[in-house]
């Protein structure tokens, strides 16, 4: 019986330290519990903010798609554009090449024309000159003495038929 109430404290004591080892566990799981729930919210606030970044992330990646989208459709519609100015300016340089080759054939018959003018305008004047010879030496008159000393007065404002009109009258009276 002695040995009962030792065995009684001791139980008594053994349970007091077992619940005193319990508090104390308790106690330190709690403190345990609270540190991982605030590093928890810590971990979870993080998570959220990545999150977040990963969202808006993936909507700039949707944004860039969209952007590479409209800038390749730009593209293609610039490349069209540019293919149709290529076609348009080889059609032009090819206009061009008509026009400048039908100009070059132009000149060369105006070039043609002028020398056989020309050569009309030398036998003309050849054929006047002939003209005057005959006319002197078949009339006996000098025609540019006669000329140099005619007096034009008031026939400066008179057209050449009129001038001409007026020397052939003067050529006549000379004569009679």
């Amino acid at each position: 019986m002695f040995h009962d109430a030792s065995v009684k404290d001791l139980k008594k004591k053994m349970s007091l330290l077992e619940k005193e080892k319990a508090e104390a566990e308790r106690d330190e799981l709690k403190k345990q519990l609270e540190e991982l729930n605030k590093v928890n919210e810590e971990i979870k606030s993080v998570v959220i903010k990545r999150a977040k970044k990963i969202k808006k992330m993936n909507e700039d990646v949707d944004d860039n798609a969209k952007l590479f989208e409209k800038l390749s459709l730009e593209i293609s519609e610039l490349h069209m554009r540019n293919k149709n100015l290529n076609e348009t300016n080889q059609t032009l340089h090819q206009m061009l090449s008509d026009l400048h080759e039908a100009s070059a054939n132009e000149i060369k018959v105006m070039k043609l024309e002028i020398e056989a003018l020309r050569a009309d305008k030398s036998v003309k004047d050849e054929k006047l000159n002939m003209l005057y010879t005959v006319m002197e030496q078949h009339l006996g008159i000098n025609v540019q003495s006669i000329y140099n000393n005619l007096e034009f007065k008031g026939l400066e404002s008179v057209g050449f038929r009129e001038k001409k009109s007026w020397l052939r009258r003067q050529l006549k009276g000379r004569k009679s």
